[in-house]
């Protein structure tokens, strides 16, 4: 036999502590400083890119510190304004 249903019960009001509040709000800030520090590196990258257009995306999304993929350096590249780069041309050496 199912159990009878009386509708949905009330919730108890919650007041979050101080010590909550306080690290919410560090966490917020925490938050958006990374999303401008992550904005200053994407356009870092592009910076790069846009400087030396032989240096292919992934030879940049090879490297140990970039953590970000081929196809996401590519999307920056757009984002930014990066020359395209020329598929399979071998690099003059001089």
């Amino acid at each position: 036999m199912p159990k009878p249903y009386f509708g949905k019960q009330p919730l108890p009001e919650y007041k979050p502590s101080e010590a909550v509040r306080k690290a919410l709000k560090e966490w917020e800030e925490a938050l958006a400083k990374e999303e401008e520090t992550r904005h200053a590196a994407r356009k870092a990258l592009a910076e790069e890119l846009k400087a030396d257009t032989d240096l292919p995306y992934a030879a940049v999304a090879a490297h140990p510190l970039v953590p970000w993929t081929e196809a996401t350096l590519r999307i920056i590249g757009t984002e930014y304004k990066v020359p395209p780069r020329q598929p399979n041309k071998a690099k003059k050496a001089d």
